[in-house]
């Protein structure tokens, strides 16, 4: 596992995965998890594949990400996230590596997320991304470059994960119903990809479970609290006890009905996790 120290999400689903698996963490800083510290930039081919021999699975997690545009260049995002994701695709396949899973985000569907008309957007992989930055691009051309990869005996798989990060409550527990996801269920969704018997390339919507329905997208843009009364009022009154603010409007629903019938994923921290 590349970034397997990663503090947000990373070591999290490290910690998963070497419960269960004898885990290889590389990354550019020391933890628990991980055996050998490098950066993923300096690692040709030939250098990957002592650290490769005898492995079955490489989840890649190492990249740049939104909040690193302030401080890295396009050039930097493109050697990282793609230059770097491709030679690991080569010397997996030369090892003998029999599955690879990229760590993607939710982040790639850009421009196709804002509504163009009077509903919010049901975000399911059927729609097509748009990227906005230098993030989104590069990580779409990480997802074509494991696309193009899988064979028959060589599994890619992508989980495009949202929101996950620490962040003031109330705005977790909101985003928990339509666009975040808690780590712990990453973990669980890029454990279920080990084993997950996939006849195609994938690129999965890896999210928690929202209460809300397609039927409900017109009116979450236009009145979202009407629809949080509907779907849950037990974090209408958690909300209004706390005194905090409920959204006037919602613009998007990240949808993991995919990845619940490719990999059994079952998120299962909600809303009430936050609050609680």
């Amino acid at each position: 596992m590349t970034g397997s120290s990663g503090q947000k999400v990373g070591s999290i689903v490290a910690e998963r995965l070497a419960g269960r698996h004898e885990l290889v963490g590389v990354d550019t800083a020391s933890g628990r998890f991980t055996r050998h510290a490098s950066d993923i930039n300096d690692l040709n081919e030939a250098a990957w594949r002592p650290l490769l021999e005898g492995v079955d699975a490489v989840i890649h997690f190492a990249a740049l990400h939104a909040p690193d545009r302030e401080t890295r260049s396009r050039s930097e995002f493109i050697e990282t996230n793609v230059g770097a994701t491709s030679r690991l695709l080569e010397a997996a396949r030369h090892c003998g590596v029999r599955r690879f899973l990229l760590a993607s985000s939710t982040s790639v569907y850009g421009r196709a997320m804002r509504p163009t008309g009077n509903k919010a957007v049901w975000v399911t992989e059927a729609l097509v991304p748009a990227a906005e930055d230098i993030y989104d691009e590069t990580k779409l051309a990480a997802e074509q470059l494991c696309r193009e990869a899988f064979a028959a005996d060589f599994t890619t798989v992508s989980l495009r994960f949202s929101r996950s990060f620490p962040e003031p409550l109330p705005s977790m527990a909101l985003y928990r119903l339509y666009r975040g996801v808690d780590a712990r269920d990453v973990a669980q969704a890029f454990a279920s990809g080990l084993e997950a018997q996939l006849r195609q390339f994938e690129a999965l919507n890896v999210s928690a479970a929202t209460p809300f329905l397609p039927s409900d997208c017109q009116t979450l843009l236009a009145d979202a609290p009407a629809v949080l009364q509907q779907r849950c009022p037990e974090l209408v009154a958690a909300f209004a006890q706390r005194g905090w603010a409920l959204p006037q409007s919602i613009d998007r629903v990240y949808v993991i009905d995919r990845a619940r019938k490719v990999l059994n994923y079952a998120p299962a921290y909600s809303w009430r996790h936050v609050l609680a």
